[in-house]
């Protein structure tokens, strides 16, 4: 009897052993699909002219999305996009509409930018006269901050820096009423060019426009104008010298298109809650400092010496502010792929996003690093995880997503419709993982920023990258809720732990230069291969063992 426990015992050893080492191999195999070849191959493709840059709403962004869900197809990989449906031919009886879904998430963004038509007043009250002063767009302001048609015709008052500190009693808000007005505010804050001040090692922020912002909003200000303790000589735009307009290789005497002229906002969205900033010439607040009654010198040095708000209300004065905008509605799309895994609702959301920067003035900017190259590091990590003949535990979407250079709003409107975002475990993004900085000269550095709770996260890539013989320094990040400029941020917004690899910047960024041939291969496949060996482990792991135990105190 004990010798046939013993066999049986032996027998369940063999098979369980025999499944791990067959499942090792699986992945041992599957990993040999991401090569330089295959990397190649989707990569001079998608980053060729033909895409003409992949700007969101443009005929190459949307071949770019069809290439990408080809692929996805090839590689087996399911749809998870919107629902597609296909109706019978006419003379067809007895054939119903279909619904299945579709690789692709379709939806609107509002794209807009500066009309013609500015105008900006200072008006006064003199003598029992009115004196109203205008100034001229581009040469005496600039402004920022809204998405529609704007009119402001309201009082002034000067808050000084416009900054709060309530563990020193400063607030530059206390004494002065700015409901329904535009507040005149200084660059920086006490103390702020002298590093060695009291005032300075007191009053550091860590985010000092957007608290100036929220500070402004909720005193109720309706716009600010933005002093500077330094006049700025150069404010403005000349018309009369020759080739004024430089950037790159352009030069020229005319005004080149620009991508970064048109800025957009998802259509579903609310207006944003911001304020019209306005930067204005040295004339402008000449006019404005008089008004205040105020040295600048006096009031930089006084407000670092003694840390007392300068802030008062300005009678008498009122800005008057007409801003045109022009705006149109385009559709784009997000490409959606998954792996269905054992459990349906938990879910991992592999992402990078393919978009870039189109094509302007005969330039394409191809974007082979950005992001052309995080794009088919997704691509094959879905083809690797495919190969390895196992369902994972956790459900995988593969995303492609659009508008990230118009401020990440692919992954924000795929965070905002996702049913039950609690759902997610885990992002896993890629963005511009095929290059290296000018000072990395063995060529192997890369980085990986995660939610800092999940430290486990470290070392299960550390181990990989020993285990496996990568050539990667990685430069490991942890933050309590990582923000940035990349996909990720949405998820992290809503509490989802991420993990996001990048290579490095480079002098090629956002310039019509960021071509495949300068790509550097095997560091670009060493990071995906990092990537789809920690997906494949997450995937098939509770995430809690990586999580960092927190104390009840």
């Amino acid at each position: 009897m004990r010798i046939k426990t013993l066999f049986v015992q032996l027998t369940v050893f063999c098979f369980l052993l025999g499944g791990l080492s067959s499942q090792a191999q699986s992945v041992e195999e599957a990993i040999k699909t991401i090569n330089e070849s295959s990397l190649k191959a989707q990569l001079n493709f998608l980053a060729s002219d033909w895409m003409e840059g992949r700007e969101s709403d443009t005929r190459g962004a949307f071949m770019a999305g069809d290439y990408i869900a080809s692929m996805l197809q090839v590689f087996g990989i399911e749809p998870c996009g919107d629902m597609e449906y296909t109706f019978p031919f006419a003379g067809q009886r007895g054939v119903r509409p279909e619904a299945k879904p579709s690789y692709f998430q379709k939806f609107n963004i509002i794209k807009y930018k500066m009309s013609d038509k500015q105008s900006f007043s200072l008006v006064r009250e003199v003598n029992g006269a009115r004196l109203v002063k205008n100034f001229d767009y581009g040469i005496d302001y600039n402004l920022s901050g809204i998405e529609t048609d704007t009119e402001i015709d309201a009082p002034v008052v000067f808050v000084g820096y416009g900054v709060k500190n309530d563990s020193l009693k400063y607030n530059d808000f206390a004494k002065v009423n700015v409901r329904g007005k535009i507040i005149l505010r200084f660059d920086g804050y006490p103390g702020f060019r002298d590093t060695t001040s009291n005032s300075y090692k007191k009053l550091k922020f860590s985010n000092l426009w957007s608290d100036k912002e929220k500070w402004a909003l909720e005193a109720g200000a309706i716009g600010v104008i933005n002093l500077s303790t330094f006049q700025n000589k150069e404010f403005g735009k000349v018309h009369n010298l020759p080739l004024r307009y430089e950037s790159g290789e352009i030069e020229s005497d005319a005004a080149p298109e620009k991508y970064y002229d048109k800025k957009a906002v998802l259509a579903i969205d609310s207006l944003k809650r911001s304020l019209p900033a306005i930067r204005i010439s040295a004339r402008l607040q000449n006019e404005l400092t008089v008004l205040i009654n105020i040295d600048i010198l006096s009031f930089e040095v006084d407000a670092k010496n003694n840390l007392k708000s300068a802030s008062k209300e300005i009678s008498g004065v009122r800005i008057g502010l007409k801003s045109g905008i022009e705006s149109e509605l385009v559709t784009v799309r997000n490409v959606l792929g998954m792996i269905e895994g054992v459990n349906k609702n938990e879910f991992i959301v592999v992402g990078a996003h393919y978009d870039h920067l189109g094509k302007y003035n005969g330039y394409i900017f191809n974007g082979a690093d950005d992001n052309g190259s995080g794009t088919v590091g997704v691509l094959s990590i879905a083809r690797a995880l495919k190969a390895t003949g196992k369902k994972p535990e956790k459900t995988i979407i593969f995303a492609a997503w659009t508008a990230e250079e118009k401020g990440l709003l692919g992954s924000e409107y795929f965070v905002k419709n996702f049913p039950g975002v609690y759902r997610i475990g885990l992002n896993v993004n890629f963005d511009m993982i095929g290059r290296s900085s000018v000072k990395d000269t063995v060529g192997n550095k890369c980085g990986i920023e995660y939610t800092k709770i999940y430290s486990g996260f470290q070392e299960l890539s550390k181990k990989f990258v020993n285990d496996n013989g990568l050539n990667l320094d990685v430069k490991y990040t942890g933050s309590e809720k990582p923000s940035g400029g990349s996909d990720y941020a949405p998820f992290a917004e809503k509490e989802v732990p991420v993990i996001s690899f990048a290579a490095a910047m480079h002098p090629d960024y956002h310039q019509p230069t960021d071509d495949v041939a300068k790509i550097e291969w095997k560091k670009m496949a060493d990071i995906i291969k990092l990537g789809f060996l920690n997906i494949n482990e997450l995937a098939n792991s509770d995430l809690k063992k990586y999580k960092v135990a927190t104390t009840i105190k």
